[in-house]
């Protein structure tokens, strides 16, 4: 075959699949994309879970922003977020509307067997505490209707921290009914009462029965409520607290007081706990200690300064465990 014809055969076969391609082209429609995985909607409200960061509970003149509605509940589906919708609904409307309180709290379904969850008790816990200084009676009749001990103890220590300082005296003796949470029940409320009336708080806890526990977590109570608000006054009050057993009721007051303020301060509290004098070790151990929940590291550099060889080793363990092991 010449060149020309070579050339001329080749030419009309590349003019032919090109022409090919193009009409290919033409005709074809490239697959649509994959359409994207589909993405959850924006909940309509976010909650976070108790007990930290909880919305405080908006009142009736207080704006719509975070205001919960039946409505908006129930564009969940139904799960743990309506649940949760529910349960701030309650405590939205406990304070003076508690029959409305538990109408929302019987939304959330009541725990079957002990794996399921406890928001239904857990609720109308709630709904307990935040009416009772509305109607005292009406929520203590709540409590003994809640099936599960842990919620209805919860309910007693809930009203008496709501009346720690409307009716101190009172608060303080309705923690015998708080169950398995008596003694925090103790400590709480008596820590509140300090921050208003340190002689009622010291009264409580030198008249208060039980063992020598018992009186240790009294008198840690006072000092880390009153150092959540003035640390000068703190230190004065623990100033006060009888030594007690190898020195252990003044330690505990300091301890509770290294924990308090250590809450706003953190790490940079370390410098006054020399304040403590002979007790600085034990305000360290405080300071340490609330470190522990969100900085094991600026924890432990804290029980470094812990000059005593005993409370040293116990600083360092419940940091790093989170516990003491006896």
């Amino acid at each position: 075959m010449s060149s020309l014809s070579f050339s001329i055969l080749y030419t009309v076969c590349l003019i032919v699949c090109l022409g090919g391609v193009e009409l290919l082209k033409a005709g074809w429609e490239p697959p649509p994309e994959p359409l994207p995985p589909p993405q959850p909607a924006d909940e309509v409200i976010a909650i976070p879970p108790r007990p930290e960061g909880v919305r405080e509970v908006v009142g009736e003149n207080d704006g719509d922003e975070y205001r919960y509605t039946e409505q908006k509940c129930l564009e969940h589906a139904p799960g743990q977020y309506r649940d949760i919708c529910f349960h701030q609904l309650a405590r939205q409307r406990a304070p003076t509307d508690l029959p409305g309180a538990l109408n929302a709290c019987d939304q959330i379904p009541a725990p079957q067997d002990r794996e399921d969850r406890d928001t239904h008790f857990e609720c109308r816990s709630d709904a307990a505490e935040l009416h009772a200084p509305t109607d005292r009676q009406a929520s203590m009749a709540l409590c003994p209707e809640i099936p599960r001990k842990k919620w209805r103890d919860q309910c007693v220590f809930g009203i008496a921290l709501a009346l720690s300082t409307i009716d101190s005296r009172w608060a303080f003796q309705n923690c015998d009914g708080a169950g398995k949470w008596r003694d925090f029940c103790r400590h709480d409320v008596n820590g509140e009462i300090a921050q208003v009336n340190e002689d009622l708080a010291f009264e409580h806890c030198y008249g208060i029965d039980g063992d020598f526990l018992v009186h240790k977590a009294c008198w840690h109570g006072i000092g880390k409520y009153v150092a959540r608000v003035d640390v000068d006054r703190a230190f004065d009050a623990c100033g006060r607290v009888p030594l007690g057993p190898d020195n252990k009721y003044r330690e505990n007051c300091y301890h509770g007081l290294g924990w308090g303020a250590a809450e706003s301060a953190e790490a940079a509290f370390v410098p006054q706990c020399a304040r403590a004098g002979e007790q600085q070790d034990s305000c360290l151990l405080g300071v340490a200690y609330n470190l522990r929940r969100f900085d094991i590291d600026a924890g432990l550099q804290v029980c470094a300064g812990v000059k005593d060889p005993a409370l040293h080793s116990q600083c360092v363990t419940f940091v790093e465990k989170g516990s003491i092991q006896r």
